[in-house]
């Protein structure tokens, strides 16, 4: 598991996702998750970064939404 700072992390060939400083926990109504990414040399250039919520219990969805963007060097 990489949660919480647990396991080696996982990767493609896009990025890694570093097990040390991600963490996932609520928040009073809110899921924080924090992720440790590294992005590898093949992945350079703008990109923009989606988000979906969804609601295991009613099925809730908001459908993937543009968050923002970064340039990656």
């Amino acid at each position: 598991m990489v949660l919480n700072g647990s396991g080696n992390g996982i990767e493609n060939s896009q990025c890694k996702i570093n097990a040390a400083g991600t963490s996932a926990a609520p928040s009073g109504n809110f899921f924080k998750l924090t992720l440790n990414v590294m992005f590898k040399s093949a992945f350079a250039g703008n990109k923009v970064f989606f988000v979906a919520g969804r609601d295991r219990s009613d099925g809730n969805n908001t459908d993937w939404q543009a968050a923002g963007t970064v340039t990656i060097q």
